[in-house]
């Protein structure tokens, strides 16, 4: 795994000061070792290309013949590029901290981002948690020259059908060295990627994670065995006993590794992670894509409005009132749209943010480990969805009628979820009385980092046991080691 950061000045001694300020980053900003490279430098050392890591295909390069930096964004743009600006320089990064960094903003928090974090759970719009520091919007195609910018909407080609673009999704994997490895459950949206791998002769096999009883244990079984595909089955571990040290070690990591983007309550892994030598991944994540994404939950227009605000404003209590005014300004564009059609407007705030920004911070995480394709978050495929009516995917009629052009034979196995599923332990929730300490002191204590856009008092509500808000609790953890800069420790001892 490795990161790229591109510069683009109007001079050359700019140019020279931002690339030695980018290989000497400190290296407890980025998740993976180094070291930092200059991959490239034009001609007139007015732009250069740095990497971090092992040196891979990105989705920011340079063209040598002018000395330009490009870069472009998909759809659902769950492979982010950011982009921060200086008089006269562009910096484009895939890693919003190492963008912040080389341009010293990494102290500088986006009061939006924290808000959304602590609201949603994932970012908002194009902000990030570093102020001068924006994600570039979707389906965007980005050029910058003599430390000049300019974006413009990238060209997009639809699909025949949601079928053709699934399967043409899938169907350079046939290629692989080896079978690839399908991440499967007994639901509907990994069903649907075994069908077109099937569909499209891929060669993979099948792996379930969960307990041998559990439905999607079974439903997946059942899908492997009417195709004929080699399935396995790891059981999770039982629950240990955390203690604060693994808790603090926890809320560094999910920082760092995330990029400030997600909550340690989220399975983010941890730094310098081992690049597992293991099949290309696939999985069915992004699949509420085919289904409406958040106008799938309101399923009709008069719950629509209240849909929105109980998912954006559920937490508005925790900001100051400065920053829940700021948060509420950068909403307002999403709220104007409600009264003309609030089920289009669930469904395009599900791409623009939910797939757009927490499944992009959740992707890079998973892709530090081992190589991740998903292909519901393919151009083609979010296009030729989103062309179907709206009500055909909230009913769930496009995911019928996906299936029965795919693989009918897999129609009449039970989806997981229709009967009752083992309960499981999670300790994310059911943490104890040291633990819950730990959260009220570790929030408390670094108060000042908090100060202007977290609300004391209630966050001393939330604070206060038994918890019944875990969730909660872990969010303004997240926050706390995000502005107090604790993050940076991820790979110090607890």
């Amino acid at each position: 795994m490795s990161f790229t950061l591109a510069i683009s000045t109007a001079s050359a001694p700019a140019c020279r000061a931002l690339v030695q300020a980018a290989l000497d980053t400190d290296p407890r900003v980025l998740p993976v070792p180094g070291p930092a490279c200059v991959a490239w430098r034009a001609a007139d050392q007015r732009a250069a290309v740095v990497t971090w890591g092992t040196p891979r295909v990105s989705w920011i390069w340079p063209e040598p013949a002018s000395g330009a930096i490009h870069a472009r964004t998909g759809v659902a743009r769950v492979d982010p590029v950011y982009v921060a600006e200086l008089p006269g320089t562009v910096v484009v990064s895939d890693r919003a901290s190492w963008a912040a960094a080389v341009t010293r903003r990494l102290g500088t928090p986006d009061p939006v981002m924290i808000a959304a974090l602590l609201n949603l759970g994932f970012p908002l719009g194009d902000a990030t948690p570093f102020r001068g520091v924006r994600a570039l919007g979707a389906a965007r195609s980005l050029r910058a020259v003599g430390g000049r910018l300019a974006v413009r909407e990238a060209p997009a080609a639809l699909s025949a059908t949601t079928a053709t673009a699934l399967t043409d999704a899938v169907a350079p994997l046939s290629e692989a060295a080896e079978p690839v490895e399908l991440s499967l459950t007994g639901g509907k949206d990994s069903r649907l990627i075994a069908a077109a791998l099937s569909a499209a002769k891929v060669p993979f096999r099948a792996r379930t994670h969960g307990v041998t009883a559990h439905p999607d244990v079974t439903g997946a079984r059942a899908i492997a065995d009417r195709l004929g595909v080699e399935h396995v089955v790891t059981e999770p571990k039982p629950p240990g006993e955390a203690s604060a040290a693994d808790v603090l070690a926890r809320l560094r990591s999910a920082v760092l590794v995330a990029d400030g983007m997600l909550s340690a309550f989220e399975n983010t892994g941890r730094p310098d992670p081992v690049f597992a030598a293991t099949p290309i991944q696939v999985g069915g994540h992004g699949g509420e894509l085919l289904r409406g994404g958040y106008a799938s939950y309101a399923r009709n227009p008069l719950r629509g409005a209240e849909q929105f605000r109980r998912l954006t404003t559920r937490r508005l209590r925790l900001l100051t009132p400065a920053a829940a005014r700021g948060y509420l300004a950068a909403l307002a564009p999403w709220t104007a749209r409600f009264p003309r059609g609030p089920m289009r407007a669930l469904d395009d705030f599900y791409l623009a943010n939910r797939a757009g920004r927490w499944s992009a911070a959740a992707r890079q995480a998973y892709r530090l480990r081992s190589e991740l394709i998903q292909p519901f978050f393919d151009d083609g495929v979010v296009r030729a969805a989103r062309a179907v009516p709206l009500r055909d995917r909230v009913s769930g009629q496009l995911h019928r009628d996906l299936l029965a052009a795919l693989m009918p034979e897999l129609a009449d196995i039970p989806y997981a979820g229709r009967g009752s599923a083992p309960a499981v332990v999670d300790w994310r929730r059911g943490y104890g009385e040291d633990i819950a300490a730990f959260f009220r002191g570790y929030v408390l204590d670094q108060g000042s980092a908090l100060s202007g856009i977290v609300n004391r008092r209630a966050a001393e509500r939330v604070l206060r046991p038994p918890h019944t808000d875990h969730e909660t609790v872990w969010l303004l953890a997240t926050v706390t080691a995000l502005l107090s800069q604790d993050w940076l420790q991820a790979r110090a001892s607890a």
